[in-house]
């Protein structure tokens, strides 16, 4: 389970967030850093106990050097379907806004029935939400502050939807508490907060939120903000700018993935 949003800040830059839940209390990204994509790597096993049997493909957030953010957040994961967060890595590999990313999620999804998804993107001049079942991938503009959780908003509930007990409440605290937003210290607020107790935003019932991201894109630079754990109890937050297009080398590949929150200190992107 997770909780997603977007927002532009007043200071002309804007802001992906992600609250990552999982089924055990400790998780290890990996992380894939190449010269115009940076990715965290998504898996089908989020709600499984046993590290040793996690399956990794796709992004479940990430950003390119265009200036894209992307993440997503879980529905229902099906059995013989496509993993959603490969369309996440789908979005940022062939994407260079939020328009030309929609058409690849839209075009590649339509090709083989993925699980159900929500993601939702943002650039300098667009935000969008791409809610994902099946076949369908049905995408909707979005203005201001948006956030979103476990269900389809404009598709509607489900019965197979995976969560049935926290994703409302969550979506309706993120909601209200963005109205409020306005700094990426404001963001940590949100992320750390427990409007409904142990199932808040912030995790600590049913699942728990191992990760929490912000991405800023400002003056032409995209800088990751996270936390590993629940953040409401790890103050320790994690500044670096992904060092994209020119930035990119060795060196300064090495020193983020270094730097990044997590035992997997390898980068499972193309080798530099």
């Amino acid at each position: 389970m997770c909780t997603t949003g977007m927002i532009r800040l007043s200071t002309g830059g804007y802001v992906l967030f992600k609250n990552k839940d999982f089924g055990r209390s400790h998780f290890d990204d990996r992380v894939v850093l190449e010269r115009d994509v940076f990715g965290v790597c998504g898996t089908t096993s989020w709600a499984g106990e046993d590290p040793s049997l996690d399956q990794f493909s796709g992004f479940s957030v990430g950003a390119n050097s265009s200036g894209l953010l992307c993440c997503d957040s879980n529905v229902v994961t099906l059995d013989e379907h496509v993993n959603y967060d490969i369309m996440v890595e789908v979005a940022l590999r062939q994407g260079t806004d939020v328009a030309s990313a929609i058409d690849a999620v839209q075009e590649a999804v339509a090709k083989k029935p993925t699980s159900w998804g929500n993601m939702v993107l943002i650039d300098a001049n667009s935000a969008a939400s791409i809610e994902i079942r099946g076949t369908q991938a049905v995408a909707v503009s979005l203005t201001g502050a948006n956030a979103r959780t476990n269900h389809h908003v404009n598709l509607g509930e489900h019965d197979l939807q995976e969560d049935k007990i926290t994703t409302i409440p969550r979506f309706d605290s993120a909601t209200k508490r963005l109205r409020d937003v306005k700094s990426v210290d404001d963001v940590f607020t949100l992320l750390r907060s427990h409007d409904n107790g142990n199932t808040g935003v912030c995790n600590h019932a049913l699942h728990h939120t191992v990760y929490s991201y912000v991405l800023v894109r400002e003056n032409n630079e995209t800088i990751l903000h996270v936390v590993q754990g629940q953040p409401c109890k790890n103050n320790r937050v994690i500044v670096r700018t992904i060092p994209f297009a020119n930035s990119f080398n060795a060196i300064s590949a090495n020193r983020f993935i270094s730097e990044y929150p997590s035992a997997n200190k390898n980068n499972f992107g193309v080798a530099v």
